[in-house]
């Protein structure tokens, strides 16, 4: 612990002079977002020496609870996971041959989750009751709803809406569809909860799914599922920094000149020390694999590039299960007929390109249609309408730049704000057509910059890059 806080002392008596006499990163970072920043950095590159049991338990330290905020735990009965393991037994079919059915067999109790909101907001007796469904990030094996209380403390400052946030099971002692199961189950709780919990059914409509990172891209996976399950559609979804390649084949994720504190893919994001969990998650998937691959039970949904000689790329899927829509939402076979999307992402964020396709895909289906391997497959979805999609880019910011105190955080809340009342308020009122915007540390809205076009030219979307920019730049 020592040694901790004196590396941390040392790390911040160099950072302020480098800060003073060099200059910050990016020209609009002050010194406490610089520090910020760097300590991000430097826990996220400094981790191969800690087990993953180790790295959870840092991540799950509760942020105080924000002046002005109420939380109120409670716990969701398992009976809505048995719902969602219902709907998701249908949609999941075409790749059960590539999960482990595990999944199914229940271990615990019930998901904690907590409403954020003021107080006496009056929720219950108003006729719209605005509500954020918040699905928190750290990459499917971090964090929980109660490190994410800054976030999910200022939406409800910020929109006067109510949030429910959940810990929703975590990899790798939980993989692919778990956490899935979980978001669905608390979905399914506001459209019917029980008897006593003090409030209606609610409207879907009065309903944003949002989310953080991992959570962005759960967040997107919901949706996914919900529209596939045919389940009413909620108003909106308003992702920052959503996580939506698990292959990393954007050139974002290899950019020796961006200044995210994400580290740049290196081959596999399994870096950590060994432990009792890494070594039953390798066994277990090791073991999976070999049987995907000699009992030929089903299609190959992957991509070669997927097949790792050095063992599993991720915590949350196995390799063969990367590219399934519902890990992967950049790579469904389609993005149309989703309610209304808001999409952020700082220009200097590891996986910024990923958004930006995305948005595009969402935006425009019939152009742009996703991997190589699925071509043809967009033509015999029954999902070609156009989503109305937002994208935001904003400029000097890294990744879930939201966490930090920065002009464009007071910006993007503002934004975020905007567009739950905006989908929830006015739900018969036309949306402004969809838009891709850049957005200047002053708040000046811009078209995209030619650097964020080159990701929709890109020719390897949903294949594993090797981990050399030479591969990138020969393309680009």
């Amino acid at each position: 612990m020592f040694e901790f806080v004196n590396n941390t002392l040392l790390l911040n008596i160099s950072l302020i002079i480098k800060h003073y006499l060099i200059g910050p990163p990016k020209p609009s970072w002050d010194l406490k977002y610089h520090q910020t920043w760097a300590m991000a950095k430097s826990m996220s590159e400094n981790t191969s020496n800690m087990t993953i049991e180790q790295i959870q338990s840092v991540s799950f330290q509760p942020y105080p609870t924000p002046a002005g905020v109420m939380i109120n735990e409670f716990k969701i009965n398992n009976k809505y996971r048995h719902e969602a393991q219902v709907h998701l037994n249908k949609i999941l079919k075409p790749y059960e041959h590539v999960l482990d059915p595990e999944w199914k067999n229940l271990k615990d109790d019930g998901i904690n989750a907590e409403w954020v909101h003021v107080p006496d907001d009056e929720w219950e007796k108003k006729e719209i009751r605005k509500t954020i469904l918040y699905l928190h990030g750290g990459g499917y094996y971090l964090c929980n709803k109660d490190s994410c209380r800054n976030i999910t403390g200022s939406l409800a400052k910020w929109t006067n809406a109510r949030v429910l946030a959940i810990d929703y099971r975590l990899a790798p002692q939980n993989p692919f569809p778990a956490a899935l199961q979980d978001a669905l189950a608390a979905y399914l709780y506001l459209l019917n909860p029980p008897k006593d919990t003090g409030f209606e059914p609610l409207n879907p409509k009065n309903i944003v799914i949002a989310g953080d990172s991992a959570g962005g891209g759960l967040s997107l996976a919901l949706g996914l599922a919900i529209r596939d399950a045919g389940l009413p559609s909620c108003a909106g979804i308003s992702c920052w920094g959503p996580w939506v390649d698990l292959t990393h084949s954007t050139p974002s994720n290899l950019d020796d000149e961006c200044a995210d504190f994400m580290p740049k893919f290196k081959g596999s994001n399994i870096i950590q020390a060994k432990s009792q969990v890494l070594n039953e998650y390798k066994e277990k998937t090791a073991a999976l694999t070999e049987k995907i691959k000699k009992q030929n039970l089903g299609p190959k949904i992957w991509h070669d590039s997927f097949d790792r000689p050095d063992g599993v790329l991720q915590f949350y899927a196995p390799n063969e299960g990367l590219a399934i829509p519902y890990v992967s939402p950049m790579l469904a076979e389609s993005l149309g007929n989703l309610p209304p999307l808001l999409l952020v992402a700082g220009d200097e964020e590891r996986i910024r390109d990923e958004v930006i396709y995305l948005a595009h895909r969402s935006a425009e289906p019939t152009k742009y249609k996703g991997p190589s391997y699925n071509a043809g497959k967009f033509e015999k979805s029954p999902f070609q309408t156009p989503t109305n999609t937002t994208l935001e880019i904003y400029d000097e910011m890294p990744h879930v730049f939201q966490m930090m105190e920065h002009p464009s955080t007071t910006k993007s809340y503002e934004r975020t704000s905007e567009f739950i009342d905006r989908v929830i308020n006015s739900p018969n009122e036309p949306l402004p057509p969809s838009s891709y915007n850049y957005i200047s540390i002053k708040g000046e809205f811009n078209p995209l910059k030619e650097h964020h076009k080159k990701v929709l030219d890109w020719e390897k979307i949903g294949i594993v890059p090797s981990v050399t920019r030479n591969e990138f730049n020969s393309t680009l």
